[in-house]
């Protein structure tokens, strides 16, 4: 069976597309074309080059958070080099030399739409696809400022469909809406206000930001769902809290969504 992938962004709760594709590969399916957002981007680009999922979980394996700082002027506290050196390791330079047609969605800041990559150099889409606002530094790129395409194409499912024929397997990590914020007294909201990144918690700023973002962004994107109907729909039952940064639970994440595709393909088999 052939298909095309819409994988969907969600930081570190993306790490569920890994185990979605170690059930696809276990099942003899196979992927002709990808888009991606944001932390779907990324795994996106590996499956584009179709690097197996335990590759893909190799490549990941070390890496952590603060690993990805370094700060930035563009208006984000992350500016994105870490993010570039990690790609770079892994993946070929262009869209041209990846082994099936991909695309990466981001947002022009500027007029509101939504921009897709779909040739030229990864480094720079895969930076702008995972620029959470306020969070990660805007890209550059083309007379154009984009950040994260999860503002309004979360999980690509027309963009992979502008390539493809085949039937279309969405996998949506959408951090929910109603995840519950932590609101402590004075001295603990100071001292969460001021935490640095990698001392284990968000500064609260952070999550207030983070949040504000995700609302919207699962409001439309439920939405879209609905109105665009892939045929094959796999929402991973992932911990609401498992917050995009939470890299340490990579392999919670994979499990989830493998369990979850498992159940999901198998029953369209039986059904079939």
């Amino acid at each position: 069976m052939k298909v095309g992938l819409a994988l969907g962004g969600g930081g570190a709760r993306g790490f569920a597309h890994i185990g979605v594709m170690r059930a696809i590969e276990e099942r003899g399916i196979e992927p002709v074309a990808v888009a991606g957002c944001s932390m779907g981007g990324i795994v996106g680009a590996f499956v584009a080059n179709k690097v197996p999922s335990d590759k893909i979980r190799a490549a990941f394996a070390d890496l952590k958070a603060i690993s990805l700082l370094d700060w930035s002027s563009k208006g984000g506290i992350i500016g994105g080099r870490g993010l570039e050196k990690q790609i770079e390791q892994h993946l070929p330079r262009r869209f041209e030399e990846l082994k099936l047609p991909f695309r990466a969605t981001a947002v022009d800041i500027q007029d509101g739409r939504v921009y897709v990559f779909s040739e030229g150099e990864i480094v720079p889409a895969l930076r702008a696809t995972s620029a959470v606002p306020g969070v990660f530094s805007p890209v550059e790129h083309d007379g154009r400022v984009l950040v994260d395409g999860g503002l309004l194409s979360n999980v690509p499912i027309e963009e992979v469909r502008s390539l493809t024929t085949a039937p279309i397997i969405a996998v949506d990590v959408t951090p929910p809406a109603d995840r519950a914020l932590v609101f402590e007294g004075n001295r603990r909201f100071l001292a969460r206000l001021h935490a640095p990144l990698h001392s284990g918690q968000r500064p609260l700023f952070v999550d207030l930001l983070t949040k504000a973002y995700e609302i919207p962004a699962a409001i439309l994107n439920d939405m879209r769902i609905a109105e665009l109907r892939p045929q094959i729909y796999i929402k991973p039952r992932l911990d609401r809290n498992l917050k995009p940064e939470d890299f340490k639970r990579m392999d919670e994440a994979i499990e989830a969504g493998y369990k979850e595709a498992v159940d999901v393909l198998d029953a369209l088999n039986r059904a079939s």
